[in-house]
C-alpha cells in the first residue's frame, strides 16, 4: 500500500504530470493509427491482414483509447496500467512473436523502432517517479 501511495503522491508533481499529458497524447495518436488501420486507410486493407492483426488492432485501440484518458486525469492508477500493459500487448507480442507481425523487413524496422520508443518512455517515467523521491 506505501508504493500505491507513493504514486498517488506522484501523479501531483508538475513534471510527473506533464509527462503524464506527453504520453496521454502519444497514445491518442496510437489510437488513431488503429482506427485508420480498422477504416481501411493502412497499408494492407484491414480485410485482408491476418485476424491476429485484426485483434490487435482493436484491443490496442481500447487500451490506447482508455489509458490516454487515464493518463490526461492524472490518475495514479494509470502509470501501472500504461506500464503493464506496453509490456504485454506491445513488447512482448512484436519480440516473442515477431514472426506473425512482420511481412517485409520495413516492418521489423517499424517493430524495432516501435519497441525502442516504448522502452524509452517506460524509463523516462520511472525515472521521473524515483527522481521524485
Amino acid at each position: 500500500m506505501k508504493s500505491l501511495q507513493f504514486l498517488k503522491d506522484s501523479v501531483s508533481q508538475t513534471w510527473i504530470g506533464f509527462y503524464l499529458r506527453f504520453l496521454s497524447i502519444c497514445l491518442l495518436y496510437g489510437a488513431l493509427v488503429h482506427i485508420g488501420n480498422i477504416i481501411g486507410l493502412g497499408e494492407i486493407p484491414w480485410a485482408k491482414t491476418p485476424v491476429y492483426w485484426q485483434l490487435m488492432d482493436v484491443i490496442l485501440l481500447i487500451f490506447d483509447l482508455v489509458i490516454s484518458v487515464s493518463l490526461w486525469l492524472k490518475t495514479f492508477w494509470s502509470i501501472i496500467a500504461f506500464t503493464i500493459g506496453i509490456l504485454i500487448l506491445q513488447i512482448l507480442p512484436y519480440t516473442l512473436f515477431r514472426q506473425y507481425f512482420v511481412i517485409s523487413p520495413e516492418d521489423a524496422r517499424n517493430l524495432t523502432g516501435l519497441i525502442g520508443t516504448e522502452i524509452v518512455l517506460i524509463i523516462i517515467l520511472i525515472t521521473l517517479i524515483i527522481a521524485k523521491k
